[in-house]
């Protein structure tokens, strides 16, 4: 049985053209179709990833990242995996069934499918993806284990190269992740915000990056314990997450301190996210200062950005906390 892993969003950056040359090594030659599907609700689950030869493999026209997993199979076949996906959800373990009849690949042969389905968890083991491979029937026959051994070898090959995968991508995790927050560690999110800085002013674009902390979080620590404050770190987290966009990038900087990077972005736009995400955070009884700085045309590299977002927090704290301070809107500041 393959583990269930520590995983978000970010990972799929291990799988990008950008990735390592043996990183990706690993993905384009993976023995199976493979991809990785995201949790939007209990019974919806879309596409967040996929094995670069999965439509030509399945020869379905509809597969592509950000459909729905059901358009994998057609119907009733996509309703079936769907009900699947839920009990693996549900009961957090992995499960493999076959898909028999009803599915023609793309040169017009009836096929019969194993399909394997791996639950992917958080650190506080809410399964958050879902690791899906397609198989031909005829590829690895279960129920003829017994009279073809060579099958059983095939078998777990598959098996020991999914352990591997696994233990590949909890690792990178390890290394890029906030084991409390779940958000980016300071490293990695320094090594992406660089790569954005290159992208940004390669191509004279815009990017913002706001630095924020929570407001007289020591005290919550003096006063009611670490595990109180490592609780409102994970709610803050969590509620930035959930309020920038996709592409955006959170990362904890250190202590109680954030950087949430908003590439291709104004200062206005900007403005704007973070008003919602201070309301969102007022909403949990929490307050946070903030400051955002833009890119300006002088800046030598990301470092320079975030210098000035750490002197507009520090302008927030001093003038009273709860604020979020915008540099590039002149003397004016901001009150939340």
């Amino acid at each position: 049985m393959v583990a269930s892993i520590n995983y978000d969003s970010v990972l799929f950056s291990y799988f990008d053209s950008n990735a390592k040359p043996v990183d990706n090594s690993l993905w384009d030659h993976f023995p199976a179709q493979v991809i990785i599907a995201g949790i939007v609700e209990e019974d919806h689950f879309v596409i967040e990833k996929i094995y670069p030869l999965q439509k030509a493999c399945l020869g379905n026209e509809l597969i592509s990242v950000g459909k729905p997993l059901s358009y994998l199979f057609p119907p009733p076949l996509g309703g079936e995996l769907v009900i699947h996906c839920a009990q693996c959800v549900e009961e957090r373990l992995p499960i493999q069934y076959e898909v028999t009849g009803g599915y023609t690949d793309g040169d017009g042969y009836q096929r019969n499918l194993q399909v394997l389905l791996f639950p992917i968890m958080n650190q506080q083991g809410i399964v958050r993806y879902l690791h899906c491979i397609v198989l031909y029937a005829n590829t690895i026959n279960y129920t003829q284990v017994a009279k073809y051994p060579e099958q059983e070898v095939e078998r777990r090959v598959l098996e020991r190269t999914a352990e591997l995968m696994v233990t590949n991508l909890q690792l990178t995790y390890l290394a890029t992740h906030d084991g409390l927050t779940e958000t980016y560690n300071r490293r990695h999110l320094i090594e992406l915000a660089n790569a954005e800085f290159k992208r940004v002013t390669h191509f004279g674009l815009s990017l913002c990056l706001m630095m924020l902390d929570i407001d007289h979080f020591k005290s919550v620590n003096d006063e009611h314990g670490h595990a109180a404050g490592d609780d409102i770190l994970k709610t803050v987290a969590h509620l930035m997450r959930s309020t920038v966009r996709d592409w955006d990038l959170v990362g904890r900087y250190g202590g109680d301190e954030f950087i949430i990077i908003l590439p291709d972005t104004d200062i206005q736009s900007a403005k704007v996210i973070a008003d919602r995400l201070s309301n969102n955070l007022k909403a949990a009884n929490l307050t946070v200062s903030l400051g955002i700085a833009k890119l300006e045309p002088n800046d030598h590299s990301i470092d320079d950005v975030i210098n000035r977002a750490d002197h507009l927090l520090l302008n927030a704290k001093r003038n009273g906390r709860n604020r979020i301070e915008c540099g590039s809107l002149g003397s004016n500041t901001d009150s939340v």
